[in-house]
């Protein structure tokens, strides 16, 4: 629901129209990498390996379109909307899956989720799909769910408990940040 800070083309560029764009289609990568992601977490006793490197790659690929739109000035209209969508999309389905195998605390579950539906909401009504700017708290707590997912992962493939818990802990901050994330969107959305 909220797009990057640093603007990398203005609304008058010709891309900023466009649907089809490089970093549009690696935002339809990363939808179409949700529910494959989510099926190898919820196999993951008989497949681990799977697990952890679907989840990187869905979570590598939020790194590369951000990447890929500043680096080719090709910032657009749908990938302010769709980029966002596949992140809360995505985010949510994972941890959902993760906490459903036990890998994932439900109180953090309950966080991601209470605070998306209050901001989506609010985001939804007040019409500020795509308008909200990324704060340096989201950011953070982006990374380290992303991390710390991959982290809590990473430890049922590489036989590790520990780096599965080093992953829990990381998630929990992330699960604090977020919902002091969601409460700077909330204003944000409730500004415009």
């Amino acid at each position: 629901m909220a797009q990057h800070q640093d603007e990398v083309e203005p609304v008058d560029s010709p891309y900023y129209h466009r649907v089809v764009t490089v970093p549009n289609v690696v935002s339809v990568v990363r939808f179409a990498l949700i529910v494959p992601a989510v099926l190898a977490v919820l196999d993951i006793d008989e497949q681990p390996v799977r697990a952890l490197v679907l989840v990187a790659f869905f979570s590598l690929t939020d790194w590369v379109d951000g990447t890929l739109a500043r680096a080719l000035r090709q910032r657009s209209r749908v990938g302010e909307v769709m980029d966002p969508i596949a992140d809360r999309l995505g985010t949510v389905a994972i941890a959902v899956a993760a906490g459903v195998v036990g890998l994932f605390p439900w109180w953090v579950l309950v966080v991601i989720a209470v605070v998306d539906v209050v901001v989506g909401i609010v985001t939804l009504v007040r019409g500020s799909l795509g308008a909200l700017r990324v704060t340096t708290v989201g950011k953070a707590k982006t990374a380290l769910l992303m991390v710390g997912t991959v982290l809590v992962l990473a430890g049922p493939a590489w036989s590790s408990p520990e780096v599965t818990d080093v992953g829990r802990v990381l998630v929990q901050i992330a699960a604090v940040l977020h919902a002091l994330a969601g409460i700077q969107y909330f204003r944000q959305a409730l500004r415009r």
